[in-house]
């Protein structure tokens, strides 16, 4: 019960991270990415970092056709495009980032996030329902 009550309270924090996820980078960081220098690396940066997560919400929305009611393929389903989402933002990362802490950290995030997304992909697999389109194979 305490679990649950810490993880339901922690419920209201978690929606307004999406709801920042959703506002374009200019409203987080009150700077426009109008104003970088075109091609710069900061801009090359920042429009990699639209891309990313463009792609990881819409992954997680898709949920790769996982019924929404099967709880725990969901988990595994959204989870996947998020950890790409933070493969994908490493790389960015060690592509225009200097500081040997967050590069070293960047090469964490890579290692051990690829790893995770392997076996989620291999539990949604394992646990793939059943089609109901596939003819009963006959016995003799």
């Amino acid at each position: 019960m305490l679990l649950a009550g810490l993880l339901l309270g922690a419920l209201p924090a978690a929606q307004a991270q999406h709801h920042m996820a959703g506002m374009g980078q200019s409203d987080m960081s009150g700077m426009s990415h109008a104003t970088l220098p075109p091609g710069s690396p900061a801009a090359i940066y920042q429009h990699g970092m639209d891309s990313v997560m463009t792609v990881m919400d819409n992954g997680m929305r898709q949920m790769g056709g996982v019924p929404p009611t099967d709880i725990d393929a969901s988990f595994a389903a959204m989870m996947a495009p998020h950890h790409q989402g933070a493969v994908d933002m490493a790389r960015l990362q060690l592509l225009y980032g200097k500081d040997p802490e967050l590069r070293r950290l960047a090469q964490s995030i890579i290692a051990e996030q690829q790893v995770e997304i392997q076996q989620m992909q291999a539990w949604l697999r394992k646990h793939r329902p059943a089609t109901t389109s596939a003819a009963p194979t006959p016995h003799h």
